[in-house]
């Protein structure tokens, strides 16, 4: 049984509310259908939420109306792994469950999500099966340690809520950042051969599911922080134990550290970051901060794609750059929602469905 709700924050934003409820039936949402002319996306600020290892059944609800998909995002800073606990949607249908033996009809998985992460996203629908519904969805998020034992944590919550009828192509926008890149940067980017090549590898991916994939801001990432997260330390089987991973959250201190640099922009938009290359011996050649990421969210520990240059594009094969546009590729789509295995060029019903329903996909412009 759903605990005791409270609010966080009442607010009202096009076709949105949110407000927390009492053990009363009553309820006081109110949920109307976005005006003519809204904006196809509205992103509610929740405000945060302080967990306590004693109290983390608190339960919020999201009122959606006229929308094609619903984004979650729980932002926990440096914690070590935040959940999305529960989720429920408007019918009764129970999306997500606290108990880890249960399947977990989102996505397929047992829940809660794994183990590791400051951040969690839940994006509905990811699945054919699991259609949007409009009405009201309460949630519930929860803090663990390495150990799977509830710990304290002060979590910022953001709901997105994309209103475009369900799409059939659209438009993704991408910030590029470039961090210590030998003889790349936001003024070469343009003219730059090996990274037209990568970027017009993705546009035909993308392309060939309707989404026309722009790149609308370069940004260079200089001073310390250009110098330190050039070479970017990969958290994986080949440097567990080598490189730092303070918080456990599964994921680098040196990404930790990458990521909130999108912090401060607008737009909706996604963030790539290349990198001069990454310390792993993995081969890997991009890591995503999420699976799914926090969407068009910016400033979280996981906000964004980091892409290895293997030392500089200039000096890469033309199959080199294939193979970091493939593995851009895959992650890019594993970071808006896409879920199994990843094939660019065979992309399933459901990864599409997931890919054009995230909100970072807006429609083209007359």
């Amino acid at each position: 049984m759903m605990a005791t709700r409270v609010a966080i924050l009442a607010a009202v934003v096009l076709a949105a509310t949110v407000s927390g409820c009492g053990d009363s039936n009553n309820s006081n949402n109110h949920v109307a259908q976005p005006p003519p002319g809204a904006e196809e996306v509205t992103v509610l600020d929740l405000g945060t939420v302080a967990l306590t290892a004693e109290n983390q059944g608190q339960t919020f609800d999201v009122g959606v109306a006229g929308a094609s998909s619903l984004v979650i995002v729980a932002d926990g800073g440096d914690a070590t792994d935040i959940d999305i606990e529960t989720l429920q949607a408007p019918s009764g249908a129970v999306l997500v469950t606290a108990d880890a033996s249960d399947a977990n009809p989102l996505t397929g998985s047992v829940s809660p999500q794994d183990v590791g992460g400051s951040v969690a996203t839940a994006i509905v629908p990811r699945l054919p099966v699991i259609p949007i519904e409009q009405g009201t969805y309460s949630f519930s998020v929860a803090s663990f340690n390495a150990a799977g034992t509830r710990v304290a944590a002060t979590v910022h919550l953001t709901a997105i809520i994309n209103h475009r009828e369900i799409p059939t192509t659209g438009v993704l926008s991408l910030r590029v950042f470039f961090v210590g890149t030998p003889g790349l940067n936001a003024a070469s980017a343009a003219s730059s051969v090996p990274f037209q090549k990568i970027m017009h590898q993705l546009t035909l991916a993308f392309g060939a599911i309707g989404i026309d994939v722009q790149v609308v801001d370069l940004v260079d990432i200089g001073g310390e922080p250009g110098t330190e997260l050039a070479v970017l330390d990969v958290l994986d089987s080949t440097t567990d134990r080598t490189v730092t991973d303070r918080n456990l959250n599964r994921q680098s201190d040196e990404m930790d550290a990458l990521f909130p640099l999108s912090g401060g922009r607008t737009g909706n938009v996604v963030n790539l970051f290349f990198v001069r290359e990454f310390f792993t011996q993995s081969g890997a050649l991009a890591v995503s901060g999420g699976l799914p990421g926090p969407s068009i969210v910016s400033g979280t520990n996981q906000s964004g794609i980091a892409v290895s240059t293997l030392g500089g594009l200039d000096q890469q094969s033309d199959t080199d750059l294939e193979n970091i546009g493939l593995a851009l590729e895959v992650e890019l789509a594993g970071y808006l929602g896409a879920l199994g295995t990843v094939d660019p060029d065979n992309f399933t019903i459901s990864q599409q469905l997931a890919l054009l329903r995230n909100p970072a996909v807006v429609s083209r412009q007359p």
